[in-house]
């Protein structure tokens, strides 16, 4: 703006400059005219009154009324330099310049010249012995005029400072448009965008305003594209059931996923903090620590305690990006394998009780098979007695392999869905044991509708219910009672299996849908359960769609219900 007003001031003085020197250039030519035209008079005078000047006189009314007539001055000096003409007295401003003239050796030809100091153009010659001077009063160009000239000056001078104040509104117009376009450059990249200046299409700023705006609209579409860009990263991290922890090179937790804090048991800040104030375990922090070292990624499995046992497989990743261009440096990945390494021990645990379960009975069958063959078969009770025992775990080893492959099919086979009416099933299912029923003086009440059916897997769905008759009837207390009821809710049926034998303790509840887990062991033997009944059940339940739950209480009974779907989808 400064530069602006320099300039229009710089014009200013130019425009003024430019006049006065207009002007005097003018009055040199207007000057120059004067002397022009009294050298023409100069040749008119001698014409007409030179001639009749004479060496003794000077005719004073020809010079008179020739000056009238001309609008000139004459004076006449004699060779003294004493004025003869006119005879009011010397002139004593022309002194200088006769003197001068007649001091020159060619004082007979004429000579025009502005006596220096001498406000007159003069023009001197000499005839006889007079010095003769042609002289009017010089004037400039705005003598004739003084009064038109001063308009004439003021109304150049008003053109002047119009011309600057019109340059100086144009500008202030440009600079106020100007002042609006830096105030739009300076909220260019606000949350909102920038409201276009309107200016006309004619204004200087136009393009530039315009490009500001497509700027603008860019930078926008840029910062929403980012902003979307991190919500659906962060959206991203938010749902992986991995635990994400992203750290900078200075180890400051810059983001995190619900998952990592769940698997941490801890509450982690959404404000940058040190990792330390979340990584509560030694080997995950020493794990981070060497990654921020090495600048290396790290693994490792790392077992937490707190609050609860779990296994996290954790991997510290070192991203090899340009440091001074990441925000992310290291990324923790945890999973949580607890439930793989639950598998894993029950895989062992199988194979363990698998093999514990088959060297029972394979061994009892051998040894007294080894024993007939060393001739106990040549004694009858003590034959009949082995056969019995070798036939019962016979029937046990058969029973735990048909076991062992209901397990193992449960989840492979496919669904073969058909409709079943739930009260047929269990009353056939009941018909073969009624032995058992009898030799405990059980009671046994099925308590069903009529209209209760599935559409279900009619094979998988007898196995379930056979099993939970016989965990009720041979876990049940001599003269005991087991009732079947089911009652429908919404669209689910639920099984009610209640009888008040043995019971079972709360700390065995937990795993007892366990594969192998007897609450009683030497009693199970005996009573030639297999382990893996209940398990069977909580496998195929969860193949129909359903869920078993227990309540038990010790020395009072169980009660198992089972939930199915009125028809799988």
């Amino acid at each position: 703006m400064k530069r602006i007003r320099r300039i229009s001031l710089l014009i200013f003085g130019v425009v003024a400059i430019g006049m006065v020197a207009l002007i005097l250039f003018l009055n040199q030519r207007f000057i120059a005219a004067q002397q022009t035209n009294l050298a023409q008079q100069g040749e008119l005078f001698q014409t007409e009154v030179g001639s009749k000047i004479t060496a003794t006189a000077v005719p004073q009314a020809a010079l008179k009324k020739w000056q009238q007539q001309h609008n000139s001055h004459v004076a006449i000096f004699d060779a003294q330099n004493q004025l003869v003409f006119p005879v009011a007295g010397p002139r004593a401003d022309l002194i200088a310049g006769v003197i001068d003239f007649q001091n020159k050796p060619t004082t007979h030809e004429r000579q025009q010249m502005r006596i220096a100091g001498q406000t007159q153009t003069t023009f001197l010659f000499s005839q006889h012995l007079w010095t003769i001077v042609l002289y009017t009063p010089q004037q400039n160009l705005w003598q004739p005029f003084r009064q038109q000239g001063s308009y004439l000056l003021v109304a150049i001078l008003g053109l002047s400072g119009l011309s600057v104040l019109i340059f100086r509104g144009y500008t202030r117009w440009e600079r106020h448009s100007l002042q609006r376009v830096q105030q739009q450059l300076a909220r260019v990249g606000a949350t909102q965008p920038t409201l276009p200046v309107l200016l006309k299409p004619a204004d200087h700023y136009f393009a530039l305003e315009r490009t500001v705006t497509q700027v603008d609209q860019q930078l926008q579409a840029q910062t929403a594209l980012a902003e979307n860009e991190q919500q659906n990263f962060t959206r991203f991290i938010d749902h992986l059931t991995i635990g994400v922890l992203l750290l900078n090179e200075s180890g400051t937790v810059i983001a995190h996923n619900p998952a990592a804090a769940t698997m941490l048991a801890q509450e982690i800040s959404s404000q940058p903090h040190d990792y330390l104030n979340d990584i509560q375990h030694f080997a995950l922090s020493r794990l981070i620590k060497h990654a921020l070292n090495q600048q290396k990624s790290q693994h490792a499995t790392v077992k937490l305690v707190q609050p609860q046992e779990r296994y996290l497989d954790a991997n510290v990743v070192w991203m090899k990006a340009p440091r001074e261009q990441a925000t992310y440096q290291v990324a923790v990945l945890l999973y949580d394998i607890t439930p793989v390494k639950q598998i894993q021990q029950m895989q062992l645990d199988f194979v363990s009780n698998v093999s514990h379960e088959l060297k029972t009975p394979v061994t009892s069958i051998l040894g007294f098979t080894e024993t007939l063959l060393d001739g106990a078969q040549d004694e009858p009770a003590v034959r009949q007695e082995f056969l019995e025992i070798i036939a019962a775990e016979s029937k046990r080893l058969t029973a735990l392999i048909q076991d062992i492959i209901a397990l193992s099919r449960g989840q492979q086979q496919q669904l073969q869905l058909t409709r079943v009416t739930i009260g047929a099933v269990v009353q056939n299912l009941l018909v073969p044991l009624q032995q058992m029923v009898a030799d405990k003086q059980l009671t046994v009440t099925v308590t069903i509708p009529p209209t209760a059916q599935l559409v279900t897997d009619q094979r998988k769905f007898e196995q379930v219910v056979k099993n939970l008759l016989i965990n009720g009837l041979a876990y049940n207390r001599v003269g005991g009672h087991l009732s079947v009821t089911a009652t429908k809710v919404a669209q689910q049926w639920q099984l009610v299996f209640n009888d008040n034998g043995l019971g079972i303790a709360a700390d065995d509840q937990v795993r007892i849908f366990e594969r192998f887990y007897r609450v009683d062991k030497a009693r199970s033997h005996h009573q030639g359960g297999t382990g893996l009944g209940l398990a069977i059940v909580k496998e195929l339940v969860m193949a129909l769609g359903g869920q078993v739950h227990l309540k038990s209480q010790l020395g009072v009974g169980s009660t198992f219900t089972v939930i199915l779907p009125e028809q799988i989808k």
